[in-house]
């Protein structure tokens, strides 16, 4: 797992507990810390959080109950300071709601003392450090996504229909009209999907729809307004709430193709059903001036 001695912060108060956790570590052997444990020990959580502060480690071994904190403020202290460090509560208070609360706040294991022994100690250190990892990379992709739709978008806008002229550059005014309807479509989407207000997107969709098809846009202009909010929402808003706009936002982007679509198929039959019929009215008066010669 690493390719150097593992660094243990550990805060502990109790000489008895602490010599305990070093003989177990000491002692340990182990296939993913073939190279021991660098162990570096704090006695109150002001010491701790200095220390973290200072020094890289793997992980921390961290008991509620010091001289300067006690109970579960201990751990959101140490947690404030660096997020990043994966934290192991260790404490003599045998209680499943602590334990539960402990894990809710972000802590990564949970070891009542009279209970360590070396393969559960070791265990939690190995399990604490692989969840924290898989939540960096978690992390890294959300982050990515955002710009990742926008590409995507981008790529379709370069991909699709480059022979044609974009609805921006032949009537960029009114796609300026067109991008704050969606802007506040987009919102109200949002808000509704969130917190369960009722607005009237279907209303509002359908007349945005309709403005886009006497326009005659086309998918591209439609992606392409999107496309541009979707920018707007990142340069403005905070990760996490770019992120929902960027999911919910799809869902708005599909519904609106399929209306545009549907509203083209509807102006087509109707223009077809008029050709025919003039169609059919000049066969019908070419006939009657051939029976009349």
């Amino acid at each position: 797992m690493l390719n150097h001695p593992c660094r243990v912060l550990l805060v502990e108060d109790e000489p008895e507990d602490l010599e305990k956790l070093k003989t177990i570590l000491t002692n340990a052997r182990s296939a993913s810390f073939r190279r021991g444990f660098n162990l570096t020990r704090a006695e109150t959580l002001a010491e701790g959080k200095q220390l973290i502060a200072q020094a890289e480690f793997e992980v921390v071994i961290l008991d509620l109950m010091l001289p300067d904190s006690r109970g579960l403020n201990t751990l959101r202290e140490m947690q404030s300071l660096n997020s990043k460090v994966p934290i192991i509560v260790l404490t003599s208070i045998e209680d499943e709601i602590v334990a539960v609360k402990v894990l809710e706040l972000g802590a990564c294991g949970y070891l009542p003392k009279n209970v360590l022994a070396q393969n559960l100690l070791i265990y939690a250190i190995r399990t604490a450090i692989e969840r924290k990892l898989q939540l960096a990379k978690f992390e890294e992709w959300q982050k990515q996504q955002p710009a990742q739709e926008i590409a995507l978008l981008e790529n379709f806008l370069n991909e699709q229909l480059l022979s044609s002229e974009s609805l921006h550059k032949k009537m960029p005014d009114i796609v300026a009209e067109i991008k704050e309807h969606y802007h506040d479509l987009l919102d109200r989407f949002v808000e509704q999907k969130l917190y369960q207000v009722q607005y009237q997107i279907a209303c509002q969709i359908d007349v945005l729809v309709e403005q886009l098809g006497y326009l005659q846009a086309t998918p591209r202009d439609l992606v392409e307004v999107h496309s541009a909010i979707l920018k707007q929402k990142q340069a403005t808003l905070g990760h996490r709430q770019a992120m929902t706009y960027t999911i919910e936002g799809r869902y708005l982007l599909l519904e609106m193709m399929g209306k545009l679509a549907a509203y083209y198929r509807k102006y087509y039959i109707g223009l077809n059903k008029i050709n025919l019929a003039q169609n059919y009215n000049n066969e019908v008066s070419r006939s009657n001036q051939i029976s009349n010669t």
